[in-house]
């Protein structure tokens, strides 16, 4: 991936005070809108900014609109991806051309809007690194609804999340928290997830929801699910500890059970012939197997996280121009 190679380049004065990322899918028709609020909201900031829009490979238009908006604009950016990764992937590509000291990160369906952006700001003042956007009243179906309360509940059951925290899309996060999770190598990512595996200063804050202005969300009862068994596989090591303790538990209950065996053949309690030995051979072997296996899953686990180095994404192309390029005549921009 080009994160690290990009963020080395970039000198102090390089930096930008917020960079707000946007993955983009299936919402040509509220671009140019989501474009121009995006922008009046960061210039009321007074501070200097940027826009990261990443397409996806998504239908229609999509490309030759966002384009359009990084040559006529130089704090926007524009990529494109290879082919289509997903929501995660395409957020992590724009983090890694980001230059923000905050990185904000928001939906391209308007059903967060951009003049909340300051709300997640503001709650950056406090000591969190991240702040996420929960809204009041969600505009989804009961169906994703329920979904995302499943998802939920299996975070807060296999990855230690706090029940009362709530992941979410529309979030502020401060840059040594992005520098940090370019770093890790989730094949799946699921971003609330791998934040709460690099920080626990999160935060949330309550923000209105809108109803989908265009395009049909991709995430699917069965796709948040998958997504969320698969962070459980590669993020937390609680399966195999849960092995090991099985394994513990079955040791100590066979030795403990063997003593009462022993007992009972000595004082004649016992009259069929190798039942004992058997019975301890199957309770000793099945506590160890569970054993073994959790202490070689230790040791797979860690030649995973020193190989694992699959890209999250591949960039087919990016679009940006400067100041300079701006108003100075304009030659095509930064093709990339």
């Amino acid at each position: 991936m080009p994160c690290e190679e990009h963020l080395r380049g970039l000198k102090v004065n390089d930096f930008v005070a917020y960079s707000v990322v946007v993955p983009v899918y299936g919402s040509e028709l509220i671009l140019r809108e989501l474009h121009e609020r995006l922008t009046e909201t960061l210039k009321t900031q007074g501070k200097s900014y940027e826009i990261v829009f990443v397409d996806d490979c998504g239908p229609g238009s999509t490309w030759a609109i966002l384009q359009s908006l990084a040559e006529k604009d130089s704090h926007t950016t524009a990529i494109q991806l290879m082919r289509n990764f997903g929501q995660g992937s395409a957020t992590l590509c724009g983090m890694a051309h980001s230059r923000g000291q905050v990185v904000v990160t928001i939906d391209d369906d308007l059903q967060s809007a951009p003049e909340d952006i300051p709300l997640l700001l503001r709650g950056l003042e406090s000591d969190v690194d991240v702040v996420m956007g929960v809204p009041a009243e969600k505009q989804h179906s009961l169906f994703r609804r329920l979904g995302s309360h499943l998802v939920n509940e299996m975070n807060a059951l296999f990855l230690g999340k706090p029940r009362d925290l709530r992941f979410t899309s529309f979030r502020a996060i401060r840059r040594p928290v992005v520098d940090a999770l370019l770093e890790l190598r989730a094949l799946n990512p699921v971003l609330g997830v791998m934040l709460s595996s690099v920080t626990r200063r999160i935060a949330n804050v309550t923000v209105p929801h809108y109803p989908r202005r265009a395009g049909k969300s991709g995430y699917t009862l069965a796709r948040l699910l998958r997504a969320t068994m698969s962070n459980f596989i590669g993020q937390s090591v609680l399966p195999l500890r849960l092995l090991g303790v099985i394994g513990g538990f079955g040791i100590i209950f066979s030795v403990l059970f063997s003593v009462y065996l022993l007992c009972r053949y000595f004082l004649g309690g016992i009259a069929v012939p190798g039942w004992m030995t058997t019975t301890l051979l199957l309770l000793f072997l099945s506590g160890f197997n569970f054993f073994a296996f959790a202490v070689i899953g230790e040791y797979v686990l860690r030649i995973l996280q020193r190989v694992n180095a699959t890209p999250q994404y591949f960039v087919r192309r990016q679009t940006s121009v400067t100041e300079a390029e701006l108003h100075g005549g304009y030659d095509g921009g930064s093709q990339r």
